[in-house]
């Protein structure tokens, strides 16, 4: 089994119970999950590891790889500003070096930094990041006391016809003279009127019962539920229409430093109505923080721009991979928040003002420098070919002196940025 990047030979790293492949050349390494598992379980998780294997692969501009062990092309997966080579046929990752590190940070309580990844390994092995010391958390870790479920409810409409019934009971012990019972029946009667409940399409109520979460309330129409039981949100449902999020222009620095201005739409919808009320205070404003933090991390990642032969990711050039990153980012961040992110896209995207000029001047600059070579190349291919056709067809003999000159006389003319002026001499 050779690695993918480098056409080397893997050669297999194992300690108790763990065996991995990786390249002694670039240190890439060829893992499935369930040895991922085993690495996990010498290490202190805050949270169960993630199989890249069955995560939804994203479109990018990078090289695909074909598997070591099954020989079809592998997909890739984002993970927190990482692209990770997976194969879902046979449950196996690709790391390239460094990633390895990368990947179980997301999962770790203690932090180990990025990493060579047979370091890594060597590190794991020797039970060195074992040790469970308190440390300022780099993910977003929210215990979650609530999950979705429904409430019991019945067609409000049937219940409506009940209470009718039960009405012109009352109305029936009045008249006979039956107060005190036409009384307690009347208390009775009041205190059912308040479970009825209408909800319009896309719309569900999150219901507590004397403080507990007792279920959620979805489904248009005209429902009847516990009498006793309240809604969280008391002036309106929730909805759960897809909603757009535009948190207008940032000022962001690129990979190289430079002061960019992003903005960004995020499409998105509430999905576990539990999570978003009971573990963050306010969804929208909790969603708005974590969109923007997600867009500084993935930003400082790549450059405004990259030259047009090269490989290089940039902003401008490769908006839908950019996009695809950006999404996977902010959903990572508020799942916690039972929010699903429907799409993520860069709307604006300039240099900041400070420097728009400069950086034009540089784009114009690189612009004129392209332009004078592909004029010189073709110069110098006319040159070329006049000079051939005049020695092949026998038309004039010239010295090295006169070819020099001849040589000059052309690329001046073909060069130069003004129509040439041409010049008759009668005395030959």
């Amino acid at each position: 089994m050779k690695c993918p990047k480098c056409k080397e030979s893997f050669n297999l790293f194992s300690c108790t119970g763990l065996k991995v492949k990786y390249c002694k050349t670039c240190r890439s390494v060829f893992i499935k999950f369930s040895e991922l598992q085993k690495l996990g379980e010498k290490l202190d998780l805050k949270i169960p590891l993630l199989n890249p294997a069955e995560m939804k692969p994203i479109q990018v501009k990078e090289e695909f790889i074909s598997c070591p062990e099954c020989g079809k092309m592998m997909e890739k997966v984002y993970f927190s500003g990482i692209a990770v080579d997976k194969c879902s046929d046979c449950d196996s990752i690709f790391f390239e070096n460094g990633e390895l590190a990368r990947y179980f940070n997301l999962f770790l309580r203690k932090s180990v930094g990025v990493m060579d990844n047979l370091k890594f390994l060597e590190l794991v092995c020797d039970d060195a990041v074992n040790e469970k010391e308190e440390f300022v958390m780099q993910d977003i870790e929210i215990q979650s006391k609530e999950k979705e479920f429904s409430v019991a409810s019945i067609n409000g409409f049937a219940m409506l016809f009940f209470l009718f019934i039960f009405a012109l009971i009352i109305f029936t012990c009045f008249l006979y003279s039956l107060i005190a019972l036409g009384v307690i029946m009347v208390v009775i009667l009041v205190v059912l009127l308040p479970g009825f409940k209408l909800l319009r399409p896309q719309e569900a109520l999150v219901l507590t019962f004397f403080g507990k979460y007792i279920g959620t309330l979805k489904g248009a129409g005209f429902h009847y539920v516990n009498p006793f039981a309240q809604s969280v949100t008391v002036l309106e449902p929730i909805s759960l229409k897809a909603r757009t999020l535009d948190n207008g222009k940032q000022k962001i620095n690129d990979e190289l430093g430079n002061p960019i201005e992003v903005g960004i739409i995020v499409i998105w919808e509430v999905q576990d109505t539990a999570k978003a009320i009971f573990n963050v205070e306010d969804y929208t404003t909790f969603l708005a923080s974590q969109s923007d933090s997600a867009l500084r991390n993935i930003v400082r990642m790549y450059p405004y721009d990259a030259p047009e032969d090269s490989n290089v990711e940039s902003l401008r050039g490769d908006s839908q991979e950019i996009s695809a990153k950006l999404k996977a980012e902010i959903q990572r961040n508020v799942s916690v928040a039972g929010l699903n992110i429907v799409d993520a896209k860069i709307t604006h995207l300039a240099y900041a003002p400070e420097i728009a000029v400069a950086m034009l001047q540089r784009q114009q600059a690189a612009a004129i420098i392209d332009a004078k070579k592909t004029i010189v190349e073709g110069a110098v291919s006319m040159v070329e070919m006049a000079l051939n056709k005049l020695s092949e067809n026998g038309i004039v003999t010239l010295d090295e002196a006169e070819k020099a000159k001849m040589v000059n006389n052309l690329l001046v003319t073909l060069c130069s940025n003004k129509e040439a002026q041409p010049v008759v001499k009668n005395g030959l």
